[in-house]
């Protein structure tokens, strides 16, 4: 039995398949706005951006929620090995780092970062410039930049190297720290990397000159937000959103101006539905800001609406989604029956019967998930470009891949349709002691402390 009727199901695929728009409209966000960070002219541009792509793609019930942010810029930054032999590095600094460093010390190198590599090289870091992978074996749970900042401030570090895992002079930034940090953090090109690792393991020991400025200022972000209303107005709604900031560094293309594409793709072709085709519970739709630096438009998002989230079904999140394969339901016992029936109908699309359990942090389901919301999300394989360029200088435009956009935004809506449709939601909201279950057995307890 499909989950879907035809007319629905006809009314998507005909428009995000056949006569997608918001492909086009990201490349005009691309090009003429590029790098957006939140509360700044170009967040600025950017939230007017989706404010009239929302109105344009017929969407009416559309409002703004406006939070105040410390807006933190990078400025000038050299890292270098002075002297004879040396070399500057191909270094960018992790947001929200200090606002004047002037540094000279010797590179200690501690491995993947794990708290267990800080701790065998406890004796030699003090002052020292701890350099660390961004990855770990396979197997292990990854500790987010902001863990590897807070292990090397622990061990009396004076600033913390992360090596990209990618080869190509693609040094990567992103938040290590919720305030001002104590101590520098930033990511460098991997050969960089690789370099002073070899004059390590000959017996060299090299130091490193850091010299960086950066600033910090206030300002405000926007939350964008749009509402479908449903067939009864007492069924609350399903949430549909994605971030719209980006880091400066490159264009925001795939990190996260898919995501974007994707929710306002799905907004426009299910406002085209008429009313009485429109599904039971209401369907919203949020453009978040500052997510890139801590989670914050969301997060406000939830404290502002804490009396209603009871009424949130479900909230799916679009942060670097590829091409769809399953569903991520982090902290639920697995998909229902009604999401197994509706991958059976999307499987033309590419839809399988995979599904992932485990939670996971740093993107705009966090705030939701810790509140016991129930997330649906898709799993869904980005190309190879796409995840290469994270966070660096090479995530432009033309790394998004527009079937695989048009077939995640199509998915995406069937599953809102359908989440919002059912007489009795699937997914019960989790209590607050089975939330703090659910953090304790996938470990995450001190990756939140480190937030």
């Amino acid at each position: 039995m499909s989950i879907l009727p035809d007319h629905v199901l006809n009314t998507i695929l005909g428009e995000v398949l056949g006569r997608p728009q918001s492909y086009l409209d990201l490349g005009r966000l691309c090009d003429q706005v590029g790098g957006r960070i939140a509360g700044t002219d170009a967040g600025r541009q950017a939230e007017e951006w989706g404010l009239a792509a929302l109105r344009r793609y017929g969407l009416t019930g559309i409002w703004e929620e406006s939070l105040d942010l410390d807006v933190w810029e990078r400025g000038d930054l050299s890292l270098a090995v002075p002297g004879a032999g040396g070399w500057q590095l191909i270094a960018v600094a992790h947001a929200n780092g200090p606002l004047a460093v002037d540094l000279e010390a010797a590179v200690v190198d501690v491995g993947h970062g794990r708290a267990t590599d800080f701790a065998s090289r406890a004796a030699d870091l003090t002052g020292a410039i701890a350099l660390c992978d961004e990855t770990v074996p396979p197997g292990e749970r990854n500790p987010h930049r902001s863990e590897r900042l807070a292990a090397a401030v622990a061990h009396g570090a004076g600033a913390l190297l992360i090596l990209s895992s990618a080869s190509g002079g693609l040094a990567r930034t992103g938040v290590c720290h919720p305030r001002l940090a104590p101590i520098a953090s930033l990511g460098i090109a991997r050969e960089d990397g690789l370099r002073l690792r070899r004059l390590l393991a000959g017996g060299s020991t090299p130091r490193l000159k850091l010299n960086m400025r950066n600033r910090q200022s206030k300002g405000r972000g926007r939350n964008i937000l749009a509402e479908i209303p449903g067939r009864d107005p007492d069924a609350g709604w399903v949430l549909a959103g994605a971030h719209l900031d980006s880091w400066d560094l490159a264009q925001g293309a795939t990190d996260n101006g898919l995501g974007v594409a994707i929710v306002l793709e799905m907004a426009r072709a299910l406002a085209l539905l008429p009313p009485e085709s429109r599904p039971r519970a209401g369907l919203r739709f949020a453009l978040w800001t500052a997510e890139e630096t801590g989670l914050l438009g969301s997060t406000a998002y939830v404290a502002g609406h804490e009396a209603e989230l009871p009424r949130h079904r479900a909230v799916m999140n679009f942060d670097m989604t590829g091409d769809p394969y399953g569903y991520w339901l982090p902290g639920q016992d697995g998909p229902s029956g009604m999401l197994t029936r509706l991958a059976e109908q999307l499987a033309p699309l590419g839809m399988g019967a995979s599904v992932d359990l485990k939670p996971g942090l740093h993107s705009d389901h966090q705030p939701f998930m810790l509140a016991g919301v129930p997330i649906v999300s898709l799993l869904g394989r980005l190309s190879s470009d796409g995840a290469r360029y994270y966070h660096s200088l090479g995530d432009t435009f033309e790394k998004v891949d527009l079937p695989a956009l048009c077939r995640a935004a199509a998915v995406g809506a069937a599953t809102l349709w359908a989440l919002a449709d059912e007489i009795e939601p699937s997914f019960a909201h989790l209590s607050a002691a089975a939330v703090d279950a659910m953090v304790d057995r996938a470990g995450l307890r001190e990756a939140l402390a480190a937030l």
